[in-house]
């Protein structure tokens, strides 16, 4: 009979991931944020061209939070200013993107209701666009430690030392299983 042996990792020897892991995220937040300044400044592109302004639109209707505040959505959409800025292909994309939802919304996206913009939205599901709209906003919004402030998350528990003994490992929402036959 073989038994397999396991090794138990310190959680110490996980430390210098989270933190890189921390750093990256910091990273890419704090680009995109000193990014949006100069963005900004370009928005007096081509009407054929969303500015960062424009994309902070999109970004609040495709992912909207009551408790977010509107100016965090900025990181996100100065990131998609700036990469429309650096890569021709991120502009083409990005451009023809906006096309698609200018023309969702009858050519007036500033104008159109939430729930045309929505409609607009939806008709760009699994295009490239708009995995790009989502991957730029999963990694410099969701992973923006202001944003976790406002949803309540307090961020990874490997720095306070996991959840076990946390309160965390209690399932009091639940049903006690039934009893186990032959017990």
């Amino acid at each position: 009979m073989h038994t397999r042996q396991t090794t138990v990792t310190d959680s110490a020897d996980l430390v210098p991931d989270i933190e890189r892991r921390r750093f990256l995220t910091s990273l890419i937040i704090a680009t995109a944020g000193a990014l949006v300044t100069r963005t900004a400044a370009a928005d007096t592109q081509d009407a054929s061209s969303a500015t960062a302004t424009d994309w902070q639109g999109v970004l609040t209707t495709m992912f909207p939070h009551d408790s977010i505040e509107p100016s965090l959505y900025m990181v996100p959409a100065g990131a998609l200013a700036a990469a429309s800025e650096k890569d021709p292909g991120a502009r083409r994309l990005l451009d023809d993107g906006w096309r698609l939802l200018q023309q969702a919304t009858g050519g007036d996206w500033h104008g159109a209701t939430n729930e045309a913009r929505t409609r607009a939205i939806s008709s760009i599901v699994g295009t490239p666009v708009f995995a790009l709209l989502r991957q730029t906003t999963v990694f410099t919004f969701y992973g923006n430690p202001k944003v976790w402030e406002a949803f309540g998350y307090e961020g990874d528990a490997w720095s306070f030392g996991g959840y076990v003994g946390k309160g965390l490992n209690t399932i009091d929402w639940l049903p006690d299983p039934p009893p186990a036959q032959g017990t």
